[in-house]
């Protein structure tokens, strides 16, 4: 019997795998585990929060801004017309890129608003994704497996 279904072995293996990643950073577990990324980000946090803002100067922002923020949700949440009740946890970029303004974002800035330049239509930077999740494979309630790439950010930055 296995020796009519080669295709879909392959496919369920897949997501074996991937369910498997996907509980091992299940937020669940008693004990989180933390990237050292992670962990650095939480201890500057608690001490900004803790600390006065004596010594602070100079960083201009540089932790205010384009920065990784999650929620959980259910995939039929994410609206792209599955219907089942696999959770997520869905990571976005959200912030300010204003302190990422360069001397040529600048210049294009006054270029445009003397109409030096024919177009008027100069992007800011944003803050977008530099770097994404791993797919998230999972059965729809119909148990039709599905693949989404690209569907939550890793890193986040200016662009």
């Amino acid at each position: 019997m296995p020796e009519d279904y080669p295709d879909q072995f392959d496919e369920v293996v897949d997501f074996i795998q991937a369910t498997i990643k996907r509980l091992r950073r299940s937020p669940d577990k008693q004990t989180p585990i933390f990237s050292r990324r992670e962990r650095n980000r939480q201890n500057a946090a608690t001490n900004t929060e803790n600390s006065n803002k004596k010594g602070r100067r100079n960083q201009k922002g540089k932790n205010r801004g384009c920065v990784l923020t999650e929620i959980h949700l259910n995939v039929t949440d994410l609206d792209l017309g599955y219907e089942t009740k696999e959770e997520l946890i869905f990571r976005y970029c959200s912030g300010s890129c204003d302190a990422a303004e360069t001397t040529y974002d600048k210049i294009l800035k006054n270029l445009t608003r003397k109409k030096k330049l024919v177009t008027d239509k100069v992007r800011q930077a944003c803050c977008r994704p530099t770097a994404f999740d791993d797919d998230l494979s999972f059965l729809d309630d119909n148990l039709v497996y599905h693949i989404l790439k690209k569907h939550s950010a890793k890193r986040c930055g200016c662009v």
